[in-house]
């Protein structure tokens, strides 16, 4: 990602999926690839729900709901954080987006290694994943989340990059 265009909103991001489900998948060909294309239907009418609904306008309340993504490219040894994952992990973006070894050291210490043996889960197995953990802000605050992510494959099938959603609760 080249870093002076900014990455698309999760918006944007859910909205190119669903074309692409749709697009790609239609209706699906037999009884186990529809009732796949329909769960993952489900998950995208509730992210469009979230996507639109958790927005969180400067000067907002600072314990609304925000929903944020990111992606760890691990070939290019990059990161890209949404706007609103700056403001989850309470991070000025002048001060750039945590890297895969720094993102524990924002967890509470509790939550450490349940969040380091899922991550290497999705990065060595391939396991998507769904997670709630607490975050540890710089000024001591705890701040509950819940994760979802996937590993994202290259053709030949390695894993390239971590993709996640995160939430506060």
């Amino acid at each position: 990602m080249h870093p002076h265009i900014s990455p698309p909103s999760l918006a944007q991001q859910v909205s190119a999926l669903r074309e692409r489900l749709e697009t790609e998948y239609g209706e699906g060909q037999d009884r186990a690839e529809r009732a796949l294309l329909a769960h993952a239907r489900s998950h995208l009418v509730e992210l469009e729900r979230l996507t639109g609904v958790l927005s969180c306008p400067t000067g907002a309340d600072p314990d609304a709901v925000l929903l944020g993504d990111a992606e760890w490219d691990l070939v290019h040894d990059s990161v890209a954080w949404s706007p609103e994952m700056f403001q989850i992990f309470a991070r000025a973006p002048q001060d750039g987006a945590l890297t895969l070894d720094q993102l524990p050291g924002a967890l509470h210490p509790e939550d450490r290694r349940a969040v380091s043996r899922m991550l290497t889960d999705a990065l060595v197995d391939g396991r998507p994943i769904d997670a709630e953990f607490r975050l540890q802000l710089a000024d001591g605050t705890v701040r509950p989340v819940h994760c979802v992510g996937a590993p994202r494959f290259t053709d030949n099938g390695c894993i390239h990059a971590v993709w996640l959603a995160v939430r506060t609760r």
